[in-house]
């Protein structure tokens, strides 16, 4: 059960200044406890500290700057399988050193890193005992090294590195130029250490707070990173010494009591089971107005509820490449044509038009009748009106293929038929799921289809007339996502999900392990690879066949494929491609679009380089800092 006394002490750590180098030695910054005073009393220790965990909630800057959409959660549209209703500068091309996506991420990063190190400096004199004080230095040394990590991978990769502050100072000291970017790593690998030899910290926990699991996990990953770099013309620079360290690091975890959960993929994803041994470290939510986490607004649709907030948004959707990512439950790759042979056209033809006739809902009965809804009354004159002129835009032998009876049954047979992934984290055409009518004064639970066309612009989930599943924008045809999102009537706060955000799944280190073991290279880490992956595979309700891997391109494709189809929905995937530099040919290259292809409204994609793949230093702080260096390629 969590702690929701814990949650109240971080609540109330959430208020904090907005300078990107805060000055928590003279400011208030934990709820009007200024720092003379905070470490004073166990209660005001507690209260500090709680303010250094509150810190990691929402530095992550989407689409909806300065909102509250999570960590890593909002970086999720700009993974492989992710998109955003609408267009961001990232990705179409104009995104500059001032945007506020650079500062308001810097700045947010950094607010964490000097909570911490007010609370390093301040906790050996604080009134604690001696393992209690040990034990909270180390839990805030993990999240300084974290911050360090997340800022390292975004701004200071190539060598650049970040502004290194390890000691308290006040804002108008935060004049440091970059650190060489090994020296950051230095540092990150030093808090992690600390945290590994520190006695009083536990090999693990089941309540949000930091363990040594995590921090052998977080070293690994930090060791990884520096020992396989990728470029983005496929070179890859590799150290075997750090590979080696990361691969005995990932040994320890499962040694501190970490493991595969095994009671299910879409259970995983739920409240329920967000402190179980798969979750390594996460961020606590609550369902308490501020305390909880909008992924149930954005990445829900409208028949996604809560029962204070109405319907969800759905403003962060799913890639159709999302669909090529799923093999079938035999560990076939995914054809069309292997899913049925009335569907091959599907893997040749490129004309959005004609491929949405396979995707189009049924009009007749089996007997040939028009259908009706589930209360006997006819389909909608606009779902009809909108299905025909679809059916019109497409070429005479496209739209012979429609099937006025049995077009839903044969396209659902292709998701029927995959990796239980697939419909655990995304929800499919025809696919059911479990809405809440939020129109209706009695809020019932209803199973819900998702059909197309649906009336209007978008669907008012209506219990007394509806069984179709409602987008926000029926517009376009996409995916929704499933995972993490409460099902039926049982979310009381739409705007403060429950459910925690995971930074650190058991599985995220599983594979980090078998990348390290492939880019080691040798015939046994190879196959010892391919059984962390056969793991991942195997648990329960995924149960996928095993893999084996016959070389290191082999080997990177398979871990690869294994992430991205792992991690849709958690913000992960976006970190993985900016590592390997593959961002370009598995985002840009596939564009923004809806289910059969078609493009997701006026929402387009530009490369504008490979520039991005180093964020900027924001150009408000180097406006501020003479000290620091432009990054190369940016145009300030």
């Amino acid at each position: 059960m969590k702690r929701i006394t814990y949650i109240l002490l971080a609540g109330a750590a959430m208020l904090f200044g907005h300078s990107s180098c805060t000055g928590i030695l003279d400011t208030a910054p934990y709820d009007g406890v200024a720092s003379s005073t905070m470490w004073k009393t166990e209660a005001l220790v507690d209260q500090g500290v709680a303010g250094v965990y509150a810190a990691l909630k929402d530095w992550g800057q989407g689409n909806y700057t300065g909102d509250k959409v999570g960590s890593t959660w909002a970086f999720e549209p700009w993974g492989v399988a992710g998109q955003c209703r609408y267009g961001e500068t990232i990705t179409n091309g104009t995104v500059t050193p001032g945007s506020a996506l650079f500062s308001n991420t810097w700045r947010r990063v950094y607010e964490a890193i000097h909570r911490a190190n007010d609370a390093i400096a301040n906790i050996p004199e604080s009134p604690v005992s001696d393992d209690k004080k040990a034990r909270l230095l180390a839990e805030v040394k993990f999240i300084r090294a974290y911050c360090y990590l997340r800022l390292n991978e975004l701004f200071g990769r190539d060598g650049l590195g970040v502004p290194l502050y390890l000691e308290p100072v006040n804002a108008d000291e935060c004049n440091k130029g970059q650190s060489p970017e090994s020296e950051v790593w230095a540092a990150i690998v030093a808090d992690l250490t600390d945290c590994i030899n520190e006695a009083n910290l536990p090999d693990a926990t089941a309540d949000g707070h930091v363990s040594k699991g995590a921090a052998y996990a977080l070293r690994g990953k930090a060791y990884l990173i520096q020992g396989a770099k990728y470029a983005a013309n496929g070179a890859v620079t590799k150290d075997d010494a750090l590979l080696t360290k990361a691969i005995a690091d990932f040994d320890k975890v499962d040694d501190c009591g970490y493991g595969l959960f095994q009671g299910g993929f879409k259970e995983l994803f739920t409240e329920a089971q967000q402190n179980c041994k798969e979750m390594i470290f996460s961020i606590e939510h609550y369902s308490l107005a501020g305390y909880g986490t909008l992924v149930q607004k954005y990445c829900g649709a409208r028949s996604a509820i809560g029962i204070s907030g109405g319907t969800s948004w759905g403003d962060y959707r799913v890639n159709e490449a999302v669909n090529s990512l799923f093999e079938f439950n035999d560990g076939s790759p995914f054809s069309w044509a292997d899913a049925d042979p009335d569907l091959a056209e599907l893997d040749t033809w490129t004309n959005p038009n004609d491929r949405a006739v396979f995707f189009l809902r049924d009009k007749e009965d089996a007997q040939g009748n028009p259908l009706t809804q589930h209360d006997g009354t006819p389909l909608p004159t606009t779902v009809l009106t909108k299905l025909d002129a679809l059916l019109n835009s497409a070429s005479a032998s496209a739209k012979a293929k429609y099937l006025p009876y049995g077009n839903e049954a044969r396209i659902r047979k292709a998701y029927a038929t995959r990796d239980p992934r697939f419909e655990a984290s995304v929800i499919t055409p025809y696919g059911t799921f479990r809405g809440g009518q939020s129109y209706t004064s009695t809020m019932e639970a209803m199973d819900v289809v998702y059909r197309w066309p649906v009336p209007g612009s978008n669907l008012t989930p209506e219990k007394t007339q509806r069984d179709d599943f409602a987008p926000d924008d029926a517009n376009n045809f996409t995916y929704y996502h499933r995972k993490f999102i409460t099902e039926g009537t049982g979310l009381a706060l739409r705007d403060d999900s429950p459910i925690s955000e995971p930074l650190i799944r058991y599985v995220d280190v599983l594979l980090l392990w078998a990348e390290a073991l492939i880019e080691k290279g040798d015939a046994t880490s190879l196959s010892q690879a391919a059984g962390k992956i056969n793991e991942v595979r195997g648990r329960t309700s995924v149960e996928m066949p095993g893999v084996t891997i016959s070389n290191v391109n082999d080997g990177r494709a398979k871990v690869r494929a294994e992430r991205r189809r792992e991690f849709v929905g958690e913000g992960v995937n976006f970190f993985d491609e900016m590592r390997w530099r593959t961002w370009k040919e598995t985002k840009f290259d596939r564009g923004t679009k809806g289910i059969w292809g078609a493009p997701n409204g006026s929402v387009t994609y530009v490369w504008a380089g490979d520039y991005l793949y180093v964020w900027p230093v924001p150009l408000t702080e180097i406006q501020k800092n003479s000290n620091l260096t432009k990054t190369p390629d940016w145009r300030y």
